[in-house]
């Protein structure tokens, strides 16, 4: 019986290999590499949409593709300026309709908040343009674009002093 039951393994195993080896050398090494490329695909999966579930803090510009391509049709028009006082201490003021705010000073951030949104209830359009030297710091200049936003700004326009 125990010969008999060695001659079906091996039949049953000779039949199998036939039946899924290919006798080719290309066939098997491509039947060898289908787990790995499978691997790599699965890993290329979660990569792509690991980055697509990351969200990152921040505010997202949409620049255009030629240099100063876009504008903007009578908008609302906000400048900063940095200012030092002395040697550590420095500011950066806010021009807007025809009024001085400093960003430093709570109440008067404030009060830029309620000009903004003052002037967005006249206008039908909800658009920005900021005017920012280039140094003005970037802290500043994106608390700019939070207050204007939090005022209803729908588009901020950063405009560039042409040379």
């Amino acid at each position: 019986m125990i010969g008999r039951s060695g001659a079906w393994d091996m039949w049953r195993a000779q039949k199998l290999r036939d039946k899924y080896r290919p006798k080719s050398r290309i066939g098997q090494s491509f039947l060898e590499a289908v787990p790995w490329i499978d691997v790599l695909l699965v890993c290329a999966l979660f990569i792509w949409i690991g980055t697509r579930l990351t969200l990152r803090p921040g505010v997202v510009f949409e620049l255009p593709p030629a240099p100063f391509q876009e504008g903007l049709y009578e908008s609302i028009t906000a400048v900063l300026i940095p200012v030092s006082r002395n040697a550590q201490q420095s500011e950066t003021l806010v021009f807007f309709d025809d009024e001085r705010y400093s960003l430093a000073d709570i109440q008067q951030v404030q009060r830029l908040g309620a000009a903004m949104r003052t002037l967005l209830s006249h206008t039908a359009r909800r658009e920005l343009l900021l005017l920012a030297d280039r140094q003005v710091p970037h802290g500043d200049v994106m608390a700019a674009v939070n207050l204007a936003r939090a005022a209803g700004v729908q588009r901020v326009n950063v405009g560039v002093k042409p040379d």
